[in-house]
Formats: C-alpha cells, structure tokens, sequence
C-alpha cells in the first residue's frame, strides 16, 4: 500500500497555519489548540508511513519564553517550535533551503509570501486546501480497503472457537 514515488520527499508544514487555515476559526481555547495540534501529528505520522516520507510539522513559538527551539520526534514526525522572537517562517525557509537528499520538498502552508519565498527548484508548496484533500482522500481509501478486506468471504479469518474444534478421532485418541 506504501506509494514507493515518494519515497524521497519531504513535506514540512506550517503547523498553526494549518490548523487556523483548516478550521477556520477565530479564536481557540488553549486546550482546543493543543487537541488539534495532537490530531495534526497524528494525521501527519499515519501520511508519513504511507508515502514513505519524511515529515517535519513547525510551530511558531516566538512568544514564549524558551530561547532555545525545541525538538521531537513523535510517531515518526519531526515536531519543531520556534524559540522566542523567531517564527515558524523562518525554520520553514531554512529547512526548504538546507534539507538536501531530497527529490522533492513540500511546503504545507496558505501563508502567500511564504509560498513565494520558499518556492524554488525541487521546493514546492501545498496550500492548506490542497494537502487536506490528500490527507482526507487517503483516509478514505484506506477505510475501504479494510472494509473490503472484512467483508471478503475468502478471507481465512474463523472464530478461535472454530480453531481449536478438533474432529472426532482427535479427541478419541486424547482419551
């Protein structure tokens, strides 16, 4: 099921911008952004294991007090926040302008000045739209070929009851 075309690329998303671009709200409590970013990396990992790509999702943290950015790896996605004073723009124009070894990068972002800053050769951008649509068309695709596979009749699935029933000589020759 894995896509093998994309085994070299990389896609690196404007994590904020995702989520307020994507929802389209306005305001979010703390603890309803925190929720969201959660289902972005979760989203971002299950993508990342089907394309066979690697995934690099930033925050902007520029408000915060930390002076150092931070860094994890969580489900296999590389989750960046921006030290204070430094904004996800910028890790984003650095990681499309440093990551070499890639066929292709794509920069997840409905940011219009970021599309243009970072779009150069084997750079490509992805707006918000666009990779959602993705995300959700593989979603799909996916819960049909499990639906599928769970109601193909000549699947070799039977009950552990029915396994472990053993004929009648069988259980003659136990005595």
């Amino acid at each position: 099921m894995k896509e093998e075309i994309d085994k070299k690329s990389l896609i690196v998303v404007d994590g904020h911008n995702f989520i307020f671009n994507f929802f389209k709200t306005g305001r979010l409590s703390r603890g309803k952004i925190e929720y969201l970013k959660e289902k972005l990396i979760y989203d971002l990992g299950w993508y990342k294991n089907l394309k066979s790509c690697d995934v690099i999702v930033v925050f902007d943290a520029r408000k915060g007090a930390n002076p150092r950015r931070s860094r994890s790896v969580i489900d296999g996605v590389e989750v960046i926040y921006s030290r204070k004073d430094e904004t996800a723009d910028d890790i984003i124009e650095e990681i499309a302008a440093s990551k070499k070894g890639y066929e292709k990068t794509f920069v997840v972002t409905s940011d219009y000045l970021q599309q243009k800053v970072v779009f150069k050769k084997n750079v490509y951008r992805k707006s918000v739209r666009e990779f959602n649509i993705e995300l959700r068309d593989f979603k799909k695709k996916i819960r049909e070929t499990m639906i599928g596979r769970r109601s193909d009749p000549r699947r070799d699935f039977f009950p552990l009851k029915k396994k472990l029933q053993m004929d009648e000589e069988t259980k003659k020759s136990d005595k």
